[in-house]
């Protein structure tokens, strides 16, 4: 029952993560929809990369006032957004021009960008140490599974239909949160400590006060010296930008922008994007919207495997295999285009024109983008969002969760708003080969920059940020469960 309860705690503030997926895999379905002739909003290429990347610049807007969800509480946080998600939903369902396309587009990004900070804060505060890395693996899962239920939905609906149905997913997610109680963490910072000891007591199996007495306490005194004494130092302590420069806050803000920049321009995010045109101009041997589905399920296994790599091998190990992984398809990608004499992306390529399923040849590329999609999610994309929750201390954890992905949402804005400019300049070998040199300096960030923070808990990686101390690049195991 105690593990039972963390799962089930994360997985329900997943589904969050869930609608983000679904925003994003709308998207690459939606970008194919609009250019057909027939239509009735239809777009251009100027248009297309506006669509590809306009809600992002929304997220950022949204990262960098998340920090208000601090003072409604995480749970109370993630009730409330799930009623714009809603609303976005129905929008696309009706939409009758281009701008009600991109309204939705904004305030999808917008809720996407408010929310994240509360759920990554939220996963990090009701986990143990010795589960986090394998919990904060479901709310990746949930992301690429969000993605994979759209193109799975693109395949067989019209969009309209396909965004009506996923207009469910808010309404579920909304009852389902009514379950779960506060953070603990959250609690405590807010003086509500007989609170906090019964949402700990529930997040540990519905079990009593008592047992988990050790455990809350042990919570109490790692907050202690951020407590605030009197309403003075309560007003200081909000009103203060002391703790947002010091080298505790610094250092691994510096770490999450640099790994969100690297992951964008490293090549998994436009192939998830664009995927449903790259397969095309490909010409992979079967239908673009089935080899989308068979990238889509690529990402989850990927993502399930990232669960386990961190567990058993740690958080480092999976960072460095994905993105040397991610490197080496780079190089691939790039060179079948190059010898196959693929110079631009073509945005109406016929699918009755798909290659011979006869020709092994033709399945090369196909095997290829499965294999990116794989790896690229194995750790490339999920480390520095499994991160996020860790690394900054307690009082400033909302704050960072909320503005470290700014740096996300602006090289994603980059990133895909110059691809199709970028395959003009560089052509798509070019791309994918600059990809690989970002993978290069990624593969160096990871290894000199990143500690291993698998099963350490949450007051000693504060510490290795502050300079009290270091962590080694050892996985900490429970043993007769303790951490």
């Amino acid at each position: 029952m105690r593990v039972l309860a963390q799962v089930f705690a994360v997985t329900v503030s997943s589904l969050l993560t869930v609608m983000l997926g679904a925003s994003v895999g709308y998207v690459t379905i939606l970008i194919p929809s609009l250019t057909d002739p027939n239509e009735e909003i239809r777009i251009n290429e100027v248009q297309t990369s506006w669509i590809s990347s306009v809600s992002l610049i929304a997220s950022l807007i949204g990262s960098i006032v998340s920090g208000a969800t601090e003072y409604i509480g995480r749970r109370r946080s993630m009730i409330i957004l799930t009623v714009p998600i809603f609303l976005s939903w129905v929008t696309y369902y009706f939409s009758s021009e281009l701008w009600h396309i991109y309204t939705a587009l904004v305030l999808l990004g917008l809720v996407n960008g408010l929310f994240q900070s509360a759920v990554m804060s939220y996963i990090a505060e009701v986990t143990e140490p010795h589960l986090r890395g394998l919990l904060c693996g479901i709310n990746s899962l949930c992301l690429v599974s969000g993605v994979l239920v759209e193109f799975l939905l693109g395949s067989e609906l019209h969009w309209r239909k396909v965004a009506l149905v996923t207009c469910g997913l808010p309404a579920l997610t909304l009852c389902l949160l009514q379950i779960l109680p506060e953070s603990p963490y959250w609690l405590l910072l807010h003086n509500k400590s007989e609170n906090a000891c019964k949402s700990l007591a529930w997040l540990r199996g519905c079990t009593t006060s008592e047992q988990v007495k050790e455990e809350y306490q042990a919570i109490e005194t790692s907050l202690k010296p951020k407590q605030p004494d009197n309403e003075m130092d309560s007003s200081l302590r909000w009103g203060s930008v002391g703790k947002y420069t010091r080298k505790s806050f610094l250092w691994p803000f510096a770490m999450i922008c640099c790994l969100f920049i690297c992951c964008n321009f490293s090549g998994p995010l436009t192939l998830q994007v664009y995927g449903v045109v790259i397969v095309s101009n490909l010409k992979v041997p079967i239908g673009k919207f089935y080899a989308t589905c068979l990238l889509g399920s690529a990402e989850v296994l990927g993502t399930i495997s990232c669960a386990f790599i961190i567990r058993y091998l740690g958080k480092r190990i999976a960072g460095l295999s994905s993105i040397f992984g991610v490197l080496i398809c780079n190089v691939a990608l790039g060179v079948y285009a190059y010898t196959n004499n693929i110079v631009r992306l073509e945005f109406n390529v016929d699918d009755s024109l798909v290659s011979s399923t006869r020709d092994a040849g033709k399945w090369v590329p196909l095997l290829i983008v499965m294999v990116f999609a794989f790896v690229g999610h194995c750790g490339c994309r999920s480390l520095a969002w499994i991160l996020l929750g860790e690394v900054f201390s307690s009082d400033t954890r909302t704050v960072g969760c909320g503005v470290a992905p700014s740096a996300y949402y602006i090289s994603g804005f980059a990133a895909n708003k110059l691809y199709l400019s970028m395959i003009s300049r560089l052509t798509f070998a070019g791309v994918y080969w600059t990809y690989a040199c970002v993978c290069f300096v990624g593969l160096l960030l990871i290894y000199f920059a990143v500690p291993e923070t698998e099963g350490k808990t949450l007051d000693d990686i504060t510490k290795h940020f502050s300079g009290q101390s270091k962590l080694n690049n050892k996985i900490r195991r429970q043993q007769n469960g303790v951490v």
